[in-house]
């Protein structure tokens, strides 16, 4: 956008320092430049490469292996604590972990599926996603 006489758009001037840090936000942002895959990996833009061919295939494998592994209501939570506990501060964070922390472990079928299955070492069976859990209510609040 540089490149076009254009500014840092739609909140990248605030989302990329966090995610690449202040001195690859400034390089991309004020260069313009395309970044290839592993440039974008080495600076944390992504987490993962793969040859085009093979792209897919991991993707899959990837989505799947959470959908088999995670209770949806556990990936619910886990990605609203990792996009708005950074905006808090850290005692804010915490406080709200542990919260939700205490939630999850005395309420929470999944965690108790969750530990017998490993007892067991057999395939969880988590219960679909319920917008009405005591701990999904909670992390909304976030």
């Amino acid at each position: 956008f540089a490149r076009r006489g254009l500014i840092a758009e739609h909140g990248t001037s605030w989302s990329l320092p966090h995610l690449v840090g202040m001195g690859n936000a400034m390089d991309l942002l004020l260069t313009g430049r395309v970044v290839l895959a592993e440039e974008a990996k080495e600076m944390g833009l992504v987490q993962k490469v793969f040859p085009p061919e093979k792209l897919l295939e991991e993707t899959l494998r990837y989505a799947q292996d959470i959908a088999a592994n995670v209770p949806p209501l556990s990936a619910a939570v886990i990605k609203r604590q990792v996009v708005r506990h950074p905006l808090m501060s850290a005692e804010g964070a915490l406080r709200s972990s542990n919260t939700l922390m205490a939630i999850s472990t005395s309420d929470n079928a999944d965690f108790k599926e969750g530990v017998r299955s490993f007892v067991e070492k057999r395939a969880p069976k988590f219960r679909p996603f319920d917008p009405a859990a005591k701990i999904y209510i909670e992390a909304s609040k976030l």
